[in-house]
């Protein structure tokens, strides 16, 4: 049963307002400065709503989810929004990678709510609660999804990769450069275009690329709202009848040649009685330890295919490579062969918690860990040693078929395991339960 459908979105009307200048990144990826540089942008910026400041004195009643519904409400009411008839919207990014320019296709839909496993719907990593109970608040408020998630659909013949590329062949409503990647949107309400794309995914399956709490908080307040009819003793709605049983998503074949999954290196600080040489001693006893240099680390992660990745240790760096899959196996005799084999199960298992002593606690609580994105920048941090950072660890990209096998196998990867380049931007289109 298709569990894809159109809808009625709500934009900002261009005519009253630049697109650029409202448009944001998605909430989890916007740090404390790019907040307020978002906020004094435009006072309009989307940011008012997804990620709104925080301020001395909220209480249950004033706080950063009641000042988002009432930004909603006031610019509802002077009519800065538009609403669509039922459509798919295409969204399209165009970006520089490792030396080359990709052009990533997927659409914006609306996804029918299903736990997971079922209805085709499946996670790759873990939630936490506090994520969930802010993004939660902020549904309640505004009632409504501000953010699309961000779906990967199994497409192993390409069909819909190759149909995105053809439906449209006129202007879009949304072209927005931004950090260096074209944004462009199209409204596609055709019924005949609809209907190309849409029978093409009869029983989809789509895994979670990004927004994994979104798509719990989205089943919680689905299921909050029918709780709350029972209560009252109204009668209910056939599941898939009220516009609070889907989410809006945003769509892209597994197919797409676009689809660019970036590593996230650890940065390792503030741990007593550290020694690179006793480290190095004791990651010998499941790993071929080598050294490396900075231009070689990449290739050699790549030309690997058991588990490794590369350490830095002050000036150093080195190539960790699993020797075999024994100690894994040992390890976590329950566990999935698709998990055991990650690499960054392998890190966190056999070197963060039996090596460092950060097990997963503090993992999730980002105790003496920090995140980075880029390679050269994890380097530089080792080397000055700057906050605090003792060691390193160099990920390799993980391919999207570990992504599908963890989700088929039902088991989830560690925190920070992908990075989904680039994000498709927040305040492009809107669904409201209105």
């Amino acid at each position: 049963m298709t569990t894809i459908f159109p809808f009625r979105g709500w934009r900002y009307d261009p005519g009253k307002v630049n697109p650029g200048d409202v448009v944001a990144p998605p909430y989890d990826v916007i740090d404390a400065e790019e907040q307020k540089a978002l906020y004094a942008r435009n006072d309009r910026n989307v940011v008012r709503l997804t990620f709104g400041f925080v301020h001395a004195g909220d209480g249950e009643r004033d706080n950063r989810y009641a000042r988002a519904a009432t930004h909603l409400d006031a610019w509802r009411e002077e009519g800065l929004f538009l609403q669509d008839k039922p459509a798919v919207y295409l969204y399209e990014q165009t970006f520089d990678h490792g030396g080359g320019t990709f052009t990533r296709r997927g659409f914006f839909a609306r996804l029918r709510l299903s736990d997971w496993g079922e209805g085709g719907v499946y996670p790759h990593e873990k939630t936490l609660s506090g994520p969930k109970r802010d993004r939660l608040d902020l549904m309640r408020a505004t009632r409504g999804d501000l953010e699309p998630i961000f779906g990967l659909l199994g497409d192993p013949d390409g069909a819909v990769s190759g149909t995105l590329a053809s439906l449209v062949d006129y202007e879009p409503c949304l072209d927005v450069n931004r950090e260096g990647v074209e944004n462009r949107m199209w409204v596609v309400d055709d019924g005949e275009r609809l209907h190309r794309l849409l029978s093409l995914m009869p029983n989809p399956e789509i895994f979670i690329a990004d927004g994994h709490h979104r798509y719990e908080t989205a089943l919680a307040y689905r299921n909050e709202v029918r709780a709350k009819m029972r209560e009252a003793g109204q009668p209910q709605p056939p599941p898939g009848d009220m516009d609070s049983d889907y989410i809006m998503m945003f769509i892209v074949p597994d197919s797409d040649p676009g689809l660019v999954i970036w590593p996230t290196h650890r940065l390792v600080h503030g741990l007593a009685d550290f020694g690179p040489e006793e480290f190095l001693r004791r990651a010998g006893e499941h790993f071929l330890v080598s050294p490396v240099g900075k231009d070689e680390l990449p290739a050699e992660l790549a030309a690997y295919e058991l588990p490794c990745f590369g350490v830095a240790l002050g000036d150093d760096l080195y190539i960790l490579r699993l020797k075999n899959r024994r100690a894994m196996n040992d390890r976590h005799p329950d566990a999935a062969d698709a998990w055991r084999t990650l690499d960054v199960a392998v890190l966190h298992s056999l070197v963060m918690n039996d090596i460092l002593g950060i097990d997963e606690g503090k993992l999730l609580r980002k105790e003496n860990i920090y995140y980075s994105k880029s390679y050269g920048e994890t380097l530089d941090a080792v080397r000055s040693g700057r906050d605090g950072v003792q060691c390193g660890f160099v990920l390799r990209e993980t391919p999207m078929r570990q992504v599908r096998d963890i989700a088929e196998a039902g088991a989830v990867m560690p925190q920070k395991s992908t990075y989904f380049y680039p994000k498709p931007l927040s305040g492009t289109v809107f669904y409201f339960f209105w």
